[in-house]
Formats: C-alpha cells, structure tokens, sequence
C-alpha cells in the first residue's frame, strides 16, 4: 500500500467508525501529516501503522473519556 492508499483507507475507516472509539477525531482533526506520520514511522508497513495509529486513537478517546467523567 502506497502513503496515498494509507491515507485513503485510514479517511474511509475513520468515517466508516465515525461513531466508535474516537475516529470522530480523526474525520473532524487529522489532516494527512498527521496520518502519514503514522506510516513513516512504520517504514511504509501498513498494517503496523494502522494498528499504532488505531491505538492512538484509542488513547485519545479514552482520556476525552475521563475528563468528561471527572
């Protein structure tokens, strides 16, 4: 996968999840270097920057989460 396909496909789940675990963020805030950020540091491995990526967003949410609760 190419750092364009990257992107494409990271744009096209987060929209697809808009509604789960944080990928509303991504719709809403994350401009293309902030996703490409995640592939570079994969080495061009997509599946590897997906699923580090994927964690930030869940750490980004699950602390949204605990301010909102405090």
């Amino acid at each position: 996968m190419t750092a364009e396909e990257f992107i494409k496909h990271v744009r096209k789940y987060a929209q697809d999840h808009y509604e789960n675990s944080g990928w509303d963020e991504v719709v809403e805030a994350w401009d293309d270097l902030d996703i490409i950020e995640y592939y570079d540091r994969a080495g061009g491995n997509d599946k590897k920057a997906f699923n580090a990526l994927a964690r930030m967003v869940k750490i980004r949410r699950d602390y949204a989460e605990d301010i909102r609760n405090a």
